[in-house]
This record gives C-alpha cells, sequence and structure tokens, in this order.
C-alpha cells in the first residue's frame, strides 16, 4: 500500500509539472537570469491564465482521484498522459499556449501586483 501511495505521489507531481516540462522542450535552451524579472503580461492575459488555473486545478482533483483507482503502473501512466492532454487542452481552450500560461505564472512568482490580481480573482471565484 505504501508503494501505491508514492506511485500515486510521484504521478501526481509529474502531471501537474507536465505542461511545464512540454513547453520547456518545445523551447530552445536559454540561459536563465540571474535575477528573475517579471514578464509583462496584460490584464486579458491575467484573465485567461485564472481560467485556465481554475480548469487545471479541476483536471488535477478529477485525475488525482482517478490515479488512486489504478490497477497497475501500466493504467497509472495512461491516466497521467490522459491528464497532461487534459491540463494542456484546458490552459488552450482558456485562449493561451503553454508558454503564455509559463509567461503569466512567472510574472505572478516574481511580481507582487500580479500575484495579489491572480490571488482576488481566485479568491472570488471560490478557487481558494
Amino acid at each position: 500500500m505504501k508503494i501505491r501511495n508514492v506511485l500515486i505521489s510521484f504521478m501526481t507531481a509529474a502531471f501537474l509539472a507536465a505542461p511545464m516540462a512540454m513547453a520547456q522542450g518545445q523551447q530552445q535552451a536559454q540561459p536563465m537570469p540571474q535575477q528573475q524579472e517579471a514578464p509583462d503580461v496584460s490584464d486579458e492575459q491575467i484573465n485567461a491564465f485564472v481560467d485556465a488555473y481554475v480548469a487545471v486545478s479541476e483536471v488535477r482533483e478529477e485525475y488525482t482521484a482517478r490515479l488512486q483507482e489504478a490497477d497497475s503502473q501500466e493504467e497509472a501512466q495512461e491516466l497521467q498522459q490522459e491528464a497532461n492532454d487534459a491540463m494542456t487542452a484546458a490552459i488552450e481552450d482558456s485562449g493561451l499556449s503553454i508558454e503564455e500560461y509559463q509567461q503569466v505564472a512567472m510574472a505572478v512568482n516574481a511580481d507582487a501586483e500580479v500575484r495579489e490580481q491572480v490571488t482576488t480573482m481566485l479568491e472570488e471565484r471560490g478557487a481558494l
């Protein structure tokens, strides 16, 4: 049972990071700046990001439950791929590319004003 819980935890973490990893694989290697600068993002991008974040959270919840019911590692891997595809679709359905989603996420991490705006919007939607 402990191995199953570890597998579920690992798989959940992996599929949560999948959109980020997928986008990184699509980009050419770029040197990381010494200090993270907040990318410029528009209000439209922030709204789309919040929509995508809520949708991705719903996918995560659904697939976490399904992963707990997986009978084998193979089934868990298939569910992880489905979850990754569903999260990617949720982001793109919000009107953002994976790269744009990451850009807004970086702005949230680096800019207190953007972080506050996103947090407020998520609270208003009951997502926090």
